[in-house]
């Protein structure tokens, strides 16, 4: 299984974290004794994408997964291509969200993807690598997408979600090198863990509540705290994120996973994304006494009209609230942002801006809007035809893809980086980050003024020169 690389000079570039999913599909081919090896490129740049045809040629696959996001999809297709350029034989098959929904413009895209999982991949990959095996067609494979044998494309139903989230492997990261990983220019970072799968609310600009149907399912507490001592034990681990679209809906469950931390005397760090109106002080406390340092909250905008057309479904007096007790708890927060809704106007953009600083969260997050595909955002903006770009590389939440009346892209490119450089670039701002003596968050602050400086001037990334040293460390990693 593959992950392509993010387009050099991305932004994402920087952000790095071990593939949660493809560890999730490792442990269950695994589980149903299959043979599988794990690429996850991110760390190496593009040179993921050279020493693919390498691997092929070396490991002989039946079957060769790639998954993709929208910025990556091109990268992807790219890969696909030279895996079959080693072996037309070679089954290649995507998955992510990006193809969940252009399923069948990306099979008719490129001749070098024969199939398409959408949604959930666990229970669709097996049942396709027994088709595979029993060398018979993939007729009746529910959430595939596929090219049969005489080159027609057909798209089967939609596979059921999986009810019971303990019933399945933890996810394997043992096929990943944990030691090349950064994040915010901190190395390595934290192991992700899903503890719950999809999220009841509806933002317009979100797409995974699309593919997991508006609906959210649970794991125990016990089974969530068993993965994290399995982690501590097999990996040497002690800092986690719960990856989670939405952490803290079931309050009473976070108390249960918190309270079995405790009890079993695990020593670990974590953090953990969450809406303002799912926390309170009691449940912050608890939070905080398991080891949660770190909590992520979608601000998005001050404008309650902006909110609205969101449908995020919180006021902005809720978030001065909740990161205010955070400060008194003292929890760091991360802040993000959404700028240049489509309805906004240009005050209304500054004044998020500010709302963000006044804030005085530890990190804050300003994203352009992006319409990705799938969301309902992505659909409004097509119909009205606001949408410019179609070049998916550039949907990296940084970079113009519409235009309006009142903005255009260079303004909201000028904004956007004035907003990153005037946040980091308070004396108050340094003052408090030097005052807490973190030097995880200070490296972080760092890292995210440097990247700023090199989006305003212009300059190559001072790291990729070391992409060579990681990708000869990944590849020892990798070959058995």
């Amino acid at each position: 299984m593959f992950n392509p690389p993010p387009p050099k000079g991305g932004y994402s570039e920087e952000l790095q974290a071990p593939h949660v999913g493809l560890a999730y599909l490792a442990a269950v081919l695994e589980e149903h004794g299959h043979k599988v090896w794990v690429v996850d490129s991110h760390p190496l740049g593009l040179e993921g994408l050279n020493i693919l045809p390498l691997l092929v040629r070396k490991l002989k696959p039946n079957l060769v997964g790639i998954t993709s996001t929208t910025l990556t999809i091109n990268q992807a297709l790219k890969a696909a291509s030279l895996v079959k350029g080693v072996d037309p034989d070679i089954l290649v098959v995507m998955g992510g969200p990006h193809v969940t929904f252009l399923d069948l413009e990306t099979l008719a895209s490129s001749n070098a993807v024969d199939a398409v999982v959408r949604g959930e991949g666990e229970e669709t990959l097996i049942d396709l690598v027994e088709k595979v095996e029993a060398e018979g067609n993939f007729e009746g494979v529910e959430g595939l997408t596929y090219r049969d044998e005489e080159g027609k494309i057909k798209r089967e139903g939609d596979r059921p979600l999986i009810e019971d989230l303990d019933s399945l492997p933890f996810p394997s990261y043992r096929h990943l090198p944990l030691s090349a990983y950064r994040s915010f220019g901190l190395k390595p970072p934290s192991l992700p863990i899903v503890t719950s799968r999809g999220c009841p609310f509806r933002c317009s600009f979100c797409v995974s509540w699309k593919i997991y149907r508006g609906r959210w399912r649970q794991r125990s507490a016990k089974n969530v705290v068993d993965e994290l001592e399995h982690h501590v034990e097999e990996y040497r681990v002690t800092d986690f994120s719960f990856v989670d679209d939405i952490f803290t809906l079931n309050r009473k469950r976070v108390k249960e996973i918190c309270k079995e931390i405790r009890e079993r005397g695990l020593e670990i760090t974590w953090g953990c994304s969450a809406r303002v109106d799912t926390v309170d002080e009691e449940l912050l406390k608890t939070m905080k006494r398991a080891g949660c340092h770190t909590v992520y909250f979608g601000v998005e905008a001050r404008s309650q009209r902006t909110l609205n057309a969101m449908r995020k479904g919180f006021v902005p007096e809720k978030v001065e609230e909740v990161f205010k007790l955070c400060r008194k708890l003292g929890i760091n927060t991360v802040a993000s942002a959404i700028l240049f809704w489509p309805t906004e106007t240009r005050k209304e953009v500054k004044e998020t801006i500010r709302f963000v600083k006044s804030l005085e969260a530890d990190i804050a997050q300003f994203c352009i809007a992006t319409p990705f595909p799938g969301t309902d955002l992505y659909q409004e903006m097509e119909q009205v035809g606001l949408i410019k770009e179609k070049d998916w590389s550039k949907y990296d939440i940084v970079t113009p893809v519409f235009e309006t009346s009142q903005f255009n892209s260079k303004y909201m490119v000028r904004l956007w980086k004035k907003a990153y450089l005037t946040f980091y670039l308070r004396p108050s701002y340094v003052a408090k980050q030097l005052a807490k003596r973190s030097l995880p968050l200070f490296k972080a602050m760092l890292h995210m003024v440097k990247r700023a400086l090199y989006y305003r001037l212009k300059l190559p990334c001072p790291e990729a020169s070391l992409r060579m040293m990681v990708a000869e460390l990944s590849l020892k990693e990798v070959l058995p």
